[in-house]
């Protein structure tokens, strides 16, 4: 079930993904199939887990593909 608007994980989402945006692009596409995919709280969490195990120095280190795989795979987990 998606989250409800107002959900607190949801505009934690919305505004981590902004932040990746201005490091990395990202098509419409993808940023669609991220949307899609994180949309229960337990797998936005998983998925802000993994960008804060690819930081360095304060920045992404990552492709969009390796993005989008991510969120597809805490989608599954």
């Amino acid at each position: 079930m998606a989250l409800e608007k107002d959900n607190p994980y949801r505009k934690g989402l919305v505004a981590l993904l902004q932040s990746i945006e201005e490091q990395i692009p990202l098509t419409e596409g993808s940023y669609l199939t991220i949307r899609y995919h994180l949309e229960t709280e337990e797998a936005i969490i998983k998925f802000n887990e993994w960008v804060k195990s690819n930081l360095k120095e304060g920045k992404l280190k990552a492709t969009e593909a390796e993005i989008v795989r991510a969120a597809v795979k805490a989608s599954k987990e």
